[in-house]
């Protein structure tokens, strides 16, 4: 009997990351300009920025795969990754801090036998190719996959807008809900504030060109026009879904078959449109899609983020009612109609089916790291072994009102509303004859009345219409429905972040239930994490175990692990107002409009090589080695004709600003023929490469059209305070303060007797602390706080402002961010003035961000801040950050930092 292979799994969405990160400056510099600027905008560094880390990864993992890939089939991708191909030849190894590891276990996968391992994988891939590009998103519930999608789709649009030619865009979109309940919570897509994300200009664009068509009710039909853009359509799967006909055919119908089936007979295609007893059938609204061009699909596998039904929906496609199956037929469809399915884009909430990782997941962010980055509450189970349903119930219910009520009369408040707690019943007999009246009872015992009960099962005898209301409203501050009791629940996608706690006693027929309703109560709430409890029965606790160990490879212990340091909420004071006395110039730049004469375009400042388009071939054991390099013809960009050129040409040129009128066509076209170069050239160069015109060419002639005059204004003194006024939170003297939220380990108050001593100055005057704590992102800032104010008698003073960033300080630098072109601010770590009264910008990196072109225009900004106000920056790598600021300084580091 031979001895059957062991299975080696490679996770190829570790290293595809692994390999962006060590590659992100030389890939960003392949994205659109407007794409850079959407990634600068949406960066969850900025200050006060909405998108969390996760969103923001996955979102760059999405643009690396259409910009820089140009939406590779993944089977193609990882076969490039394992010998050495196509893009994978950018390979840097100055890679983040942590993912040295990593690679070495890349490096050692790649060394496997491709016979014992490779082989498979890439066959593996190959039998789930599609006709299209298929890719899984798997971001555990709670971070945030729909605005996940929205952001996806609403770049989507920006691009194909701005790119019409641009087939790696898609102009229309189809997403997809597994139910109804999760179709819901899809309207967000269309609520959500755009602005949020985007900056103004572009969140107008998208306002003036969206068109939303929800298909919540089977009797709504498709609206949209044929070959139009922008179309978000949104459904459920089964609204659009291929079925078998399983009626006879009309003699009418049969005239038309057989009509059809003539004309098909030398179609090399027409056993894709062949009629006959099995035939698919499209419904009005699928007719519709196929009459769209460039279309994306979105999958949400909320409902299916556990268990064996999403391998079904997703991979096979046998049965008639695969969601597989009918992607498959609207690609075929489309591409028929001369469109096509861009891609198909799947978010979920795991990567992994039956304990095996699914082959096309190219991001992940697990449970374990939600909850231990806070994204989701803690969660603490408890079973009970040989209780009645009855002791069980009261028990749960004591614990919950203990935990949320204690001695007090009336329950906490979460974000202005009433902590729940969800019970579930296998069926509508248990939940009317045992649960409810065990559930009363209970409620009774502790003074609460049954006004908090609800109860949902989807009955219309039982859950009238008024009980569906007050359930769509449990999570406002106006419910005082408190107690839910469900059947069935639990499955779907039912979001309400002020459940605190989940109750399951008798075991379910689905096993996966238990981990889906688990999971209702761990949707975070508050700024501070807070903790879900569930209660099972002991058989129910055994069941989550198991599917756990399924679904994302950790235990009930890993599950309801604490995290070492949780954040708490800090009341930040001001101590002392601390007034910095900077120097301020406010400059003019005037433009004028000149006469035109003959001039060049393309002189001798022309680069082409910048934009030369090229392919060659290197090896990632061999980087350095010589290529020959190969031209390559471009497909995606505009090609422009005289009119439109001068088309586009209008959009940027306009007249002097006190006339406010654009430059009329004829005039364009007459400043073109002033040119040595003539349309001709012109139209050559732009065609090859879009960006020669608006890098080039426009600046060009806007040099023709007008002078810029650079007026410096007058240098003046101002005064300003470090820390602006914190808002008034009632009165009196304590009132005052900023709310923030750092953990013990990281944060140093003020009245700590470690650091009092140290904390006066020969005068007497306070050393630091003009706040009452001090917060810190990082251990080398800290690091470098109690070095210089500990330690290091040679500082007079030392403030840390590297934690006020939300608008809090009047300390900061305005810079100029490369890829965007945009304004932007900057908070540096700390100010620091020595006895001598000299102050010093101190600001602490990562080693690995120092050559990023954010980190270098900040430096550039903050050099010439400091300098206009007699200051010196110094920039420090985050492993330096324990020297003393004055052997920093005597070592020459200062100048250099940035280049080490």
């Amino acid at each position: 009997m031979a001895k059957k292979q062991k299975t080696v799994e490679i996770p190829f969405y570790k290293y595809l990351w692994n390999f962006y990160t060590a590659n992100r400056v030389q890939i960003k510099a392949e994205y659109k300009d407007l794409t850079k600027r959407i990634l600068s905008h949406a960066n969850p560094e900025n200050p006060g920025a909405f998108l969390r880390k996760p969103q923001y990864e996955a979102f760059e993992i999405y643009v690396f795969l259409k910009e820089c890939l140009s939406n590779p089939r993944l089977s193609d991708l990882f076969d490039d990754w394992c010998h050495d191909k196509g893009k994978f030849c950018l390979k840097d190894t100055t890679l983040e801090s942590g993912a040295q590891d990593l690679f070495a276990e890349e490096e050692a996968h790649r060394k496997l036998s491709d016979a014992a391992v490779i082989g498979p994988a890439i066959q593996q891939l190959e039998n789930l190719r599609q006709g299209y590009s298929n890719y899984i998103f798997s971001l555990t519930m709670g971070t945030g996959k729909t605005i996940l999608m929205a952001l996806c789709i609403f770049y989507e649009f920006l691009l194909a807008k701005k790119y019409p030619k641009d087939e790696r865009f898609c102009h229309n979109v189809l997403v997809l809900a597994p139910d109804t309940t999760v179709l819901q919570s899809l309207k967000e897509i269309q609520t959500f504030d755009k602005s949020k994300i985007f900056a103004a200009e572009y969140a107008n664009v998208l306002d003036s060109i969206l068109k939303f068509h929800f298909l919540e009710d089977d009797g709504i039909s498709l609206s949209t026009m044929d070959g139009s853009d922008f179309n978000v359509i949104i459904s459920t799967s089964q609204k659009i879904i291929l079925h078998k006909r399983h009626k006879d055919d009309s003699a009418s119908i049969q005239l038309f078959k057989d009509s059809w089936n003539a004309a098909m007979e030398n179609d090399p295609n027409a056993d894709l449109y062949q009629i006959d007893e099995t035939e698919l059938t499209a419904n009005q609204r699928y007719i519709k899609i196929t009459r769209l061009k460039q279309l994306g699909i979105y999958v949400d596998e909320a409902h299916h983020a556990f268990g064996k039904s999403l391998k079904s929906d997703m991979l096979d496609r046998s049965k008639e009612t695969s969601l597989r199956l009918t992607i498959d037929n609207l690609a075929k469809e489309l591409e028929r109609s001369g469109s096509k399915v861009v891609a198909c884009y799947n978010f979920t909430g795991t990567p992994y089916v039956d304990n095996q990782i699914m082959p096309e997941v190219v991001y992940e962010y697990g449970l374990r790291s939600a909850i231990d980055n806070r994204y989701l509450k803690e969660v603490e189970v408890k079973d009970f072994k040989n209780v009645k349903s009855g002791t069980f119930v009261q028990r749960t219910i004591d614990e919950f009102v203990e935990i949320h009520r204690g001695n007090k009369k009336h329950f906490k408040r979460y974000e202005g509303m009433l902590p729940k707690m969800a019970f579930f019943a296998n069926t509508v007999d248990e939940l009317t004859n045992e649960l409810k009246p065990a559930v009363e009872k209970a409620l009774i015992n502790n003074g609460i009345s049954l006004d908090s009960v609800l109860v949902n099962i989807g009955d219309e005898k039982i859950t009238k219409s008024d009980d569906l209301r007050e359930f769509r409203l449990l999570d406002t501050p106006t419910s005082e429905k408190q107690f839910i009791l469900l059947v069935g629940k639990g499955k779907e996608g039912w979001n309400c972040r002020s459940l605190f706690s989940v109750a399951l006693y008798r075991e379910p027929k689905s096993t996966i239930f238990v981990l889906q309703a688990t999971m209702r109560c761990l949707r975070s709430i508050t700024d501070m994490q807070q903790r879900g409890n569930v209660f099972l029965s002991a058989e129910n606790l055994e069941i989550l175990q198991k599917e756990l160990e399924s679904n994302f490879r950790m235990s009930v212990s890993d599950l309801t692990r604490k995290n070492a340091e949780p954040a708490k909420e800090r009341r930040i004071y001001v101590r002392r107002k601390v007034p910095v006395k900077m120097m301020e110039q406010i400059s003019r730049f005037k433009v004028e409009p000149k006469k035109v004469g003959t001039y060049t375009i393309f002189d001798e400042s022309f680069d082409f090589e910048k934009y030369r388009k090229t392919e060659g071939k290197h090896s990632l054991r061999n980087i350095d080695s010589a290529t020959i390099r190969k031209e390559i013809t471009s497909t995606v960009d505009r090609r422009f004709s005289p009119y439109s050129l001068i088309a586009e040409l209008s959009l940027y040129l306009t007249q002097h600003e006190k006339s406010g009128v654009l430059f009329a066509p004829s005039e364009i076209r007459e400043l073109i023929e002033k040119s040595s170069d003539g349309m001709d050239v012109i139209l050559e160069k732009v065609n090859y490469a879009n960006e020669i015109l608006y890098d080039f060419v426009i600046p060009k002639l806007f040099e023709q059209l007008y002078s810029v005059k650079y007026e410096p204004g007058e240098v003046r003194e101002v005064v300003k305070y470090i820390v602006k006024d914190p808002p008034q939170n009632g009165t009196g003297p304590e009132a005052a303060y900023y709310t923030m939220h750092f953990s013990d380990e990281m944060f140093i108050s003020d009245s700590s007797a470690k650091y009092c001593a140290f904390n006066q100055t020969e005068s007497g005057n306070k050393k630091s602390f003009d706040l009452s704590g001090y917060g810190f992102d990082s251990n080398s800032e800290k690091d470098f706080f109690i070095r210089n104010l500990v330690s290091n008698n040679e500082i007079k003073h030392i403030w840390f402002t590297g934690m006020l960033t939300n608008g809090q300080s009047n300390f900061y630098v305005h810079y100029i961010d490369p890829e965007s072109h945009s304004l932007r601010s900057y908070y540096p770590d700390f100010l620091v003035e020595d006895k001598d009264g000299k102050f010093y910008i101190v600001e602490i990196k990562g080693r690995h961000l120092m050559s990023a072109p954010s980190t270098q225009a900040k430096v550039e900004y903050a050099k010439q801040m400091a300098a206009l106000s007699k200051m010196e920056y110094v920039f420090i790598p985050d492993d330096l950050a324990d020297m003393i600021l004055q052997e920093f300084v005597r070592e020459s580091y200062i100048s250099n930092a940035v280049s080490m």
